[in-house]
């Protein structure tokens, strides 16, 4: 496979017909950029044989460097899929390990660039498609958080935000905007992804009290609420919301409110407090 084959498969570059002749028009993602540069100043290097199934994958993960095991964790593929990669990738001189530490050798971090652009480009691609005034709040790999202004019912989108506390009893004043997951594997948004998302959504005092309830009213498993924390990077946030419900708010945060408050708010709502 050529490089434009590549491109064009990956949706980066559109063929047009000028008369007789085909015609490549590359989209405007940073993608392109990266990848033409890679295959110009690495010529010998066949990119599209290697830049195929979960390689990108692997190249998305791979920020800084990382052991298999960490890499593996936070893409959900089985150690030996990315030693395998990994081992494909080293035997080009492309990556290195360091104390079992695989990081990349000279410039080619633009891989790990050029993956992260293209998951962007391709969830861009899903949202517009459903929500052309949609907008990204955080993403990973294969999935990513959305805000809509209009409601979306489409394959792979679960609502979340305000309007999911309604399945938990919680019904709170909604804005204008909608909130989406992207993601195939997911069957329905549960608690703690629930919590999370609200506080990507909004992290001030408001929503920091709704994560309260929600989490006062179901019985959410900590090991996966801290799971789903680290996942979007928010341990510190969902820490002090434990810790305050455990200490009947001794937390220091003025994002949290008074324990008396927290309880006549509680009571407003029918949740009980332990």
């Amino acid at each position: 496979m050529g490089p434009i084959t590549y491109l064009v498969e990956k949706g980066l570059v559109y063929t047009e017909r000028d008369g007789r002749r085909k015609r490549v028009v590359p989209s405007d993602a940073r993608a392109v950029e990266l990848y033409q540069d890679l295959v110009r100043q690495h010529s010998h290097i066949d990119f599209p044989e290697l830049l195929t199934g979960k390689a990108l994958e692997v190249l998305y993960y791979l920020d800084q460097p990382r052991t298999v095991s960490e890499i593996a964790d936070r893409s959900d593929n089985y150690r030996n899929t990315v030693n395998r990669i990994l081992k494909r990738f080293r035997d080009r001189g492309l990556v290195g390990t360091v104390d079992g530490h695989y990081e990349f050798n000279a410039d080619f971090d633009r891989l790990h660039e050029f993956a992260r652009e293209l998951a962007h480009h391709l969830h861009r691609q899903r949202l517009e498609a459903v929500a052309p005034k949609g907008t990204t709040l955080w993403e990973d790999y294969d999935e990513f958080l959305a805000q809509a202004e209009t409601e979306i019912d489409a394959a792979a989108f679960h609502e979340t935000g305000l309007a999911r506390f309604a399945a938990f009893d919680l019904q709170f004043l909604l804005t204008g905007h909608r909130y989406y997951v992207y993601s195939e594997d997911l069957d329905a948004v549960s608690p703690a992804e629930l919590c999370c998302h609200t506080l990507l959504v909004d992290d001030g005092s408001r929503h920091r009290s709704y994560c309260l309830l929600l989490l006062s009213r179901v019985d959410v498993d900590e090991a996966d609420l801290r799971e789903q924390a680290a996942k979007y990077g928010l341990e510190d946030e969902i820490d002090a919301l434990l810790r305050y419900l455990e200490t009947h708010g001794e937390v220091d945060d003025d994002r949290l409110p008074e324990w008396d408050e927290f309880q006549k708010l509680a009571a407003d709502y029918e949740v009980r407090l332990s």
